[in-house]
């Protein structure tokens, strides 16, 4: 799956993507030292998906991007992924949504997804979690 944040794009597995919320649906929270000893000092708030509480990565400060206004479309794309005690639910907030794709071998180079002449950074989804 193809999405956009903060003017760069990237790609993650859509296998790893558990839901698409819109951004409205996220809660935010302000970060205290608790809540970023658990979670991470980039939580933004939380999304409800499935009855579920899933806390919302901040995508924008954990990779060092430019902050900025977020999208007209922009959304929560919950993932999972695996953790010490099991699978893990974490969402982070997207500009867009793009596409899904498939990519084949040949299409990745140097750690990035490259289509159409347009080089996508790759997301592993436990790197959110992390």
């Amino acid at each position: 799956m193809t999405f956009r944040v903060a003017r760069h794009d990237f790609a993650i597995d859509a296998a790893a993507v558990r839901g698409i919320l819109p951004a409205r649906e996220l809660d935010p929270v302000e970060s205290t030292p608790n809540l970023a000893r658990y979670y991470g000092k980039w939580i933004c708030g939380f999304a409800t998906l499935r009855g579920n509480d899933v806390p919302v990565i901040d995508l924008r400060a954990k990779l060092n991007l430019p902050h900025g206004t977020q999208g007209r479309s922009s959304c929560i794309v919950i993932v999972e992924a695996p953790g010490p005690d099991g699978p893990r639910l974490a969402g982070f907030v997207a500009d867009r949504v793009a596409d899904i794709i498939e990519a084949r071998p040949r299409d990745f180079v140097d750690g990035r997804l490259r289509l159409n002449g347009r080089p996508r950074r790759l997301l592993d989804p436990q790197s959110v979690l992390a």
